[in-house]
């Protein structure tokens, strides 16, 4: 029995780059401090499994995550949220190291589709916040809808960047978009 080409294509490895980055999302954010050694692995893992694909490109990782963190440091600098654990906690550190691994090879799809990118951004970027802050990984500071509008901004701000970084330094990945 042969395997559809749907199995053996693109879409599966980033199905599975997305439900892995799930489990990374669960032990930080639900997690936090105490599940940390539990979380190492998993975004170890993630970070690995995302450098081995072909294309990967370290250049955008590390500017991935700088603007990542930078982006929490503004929000809680501007005091819409405090995370539990400090300013920029360990933890939440340890998420956007997975996470920059996990968007430059699960989303890179989206490379130079820049309103699809922010409206990505726009809806799901101010939902894990809330769901978070619900799982007491953060307070929020102000009104709940100033929270989705900020991280809304934020976030397809963001999603737009990584659209356009992806375009100029995704490297091969961009070929096997066009093939699946």
């Amino acid at each position: 029995m042969t395997l559809p080409n749907w199995l053996k294509s693109a879409t599966l490895r980033r199905l599975a780059g997305l439900l892995w980055f799930d489990l990374v999302w669960f032990s930080t954010v639900a997690g936090r401090g105490d599940w940390l050694p539990l979380a190492l692995p998993i975004v170890a893992v993630q970070i690995f499994l995302s450098s081995t694909r072909p294309g990967f490109n370290w250049r955008l990782y590390l500017v991935l995550l700088a603007l990542g963190l930078g982006l929490e440091a503004l929000v809680v600098s501007l005091g819409v949220l405090d995370f539990t654990g400090g300013w920029l906690p360990l933890w939440l550190i340890v998420l956007w190291l997975g996470f920059a691994a996990m968007v430059t090879t699960t989303l890179d799809w989206l490379a130079g589709r820049y309103w699809v990118a922010a409206l990505i951004g726009i809806a799901s970027g101010p939902l894990t916040y809330a769901v978070g802050a619900r799982l007491g990984a953060a307070e929020i500071l102000v009104s709940e809808w100033l929270l989705w509008v900020t991280y809304g901004l934020l976030w397809g701000i963001y999603m737009v960047l990584f659209a356009w970084l992806m375009q100029r330094w995704g490297g091969t990945q961009k070929m096997e978009v066009a093939n699946d």
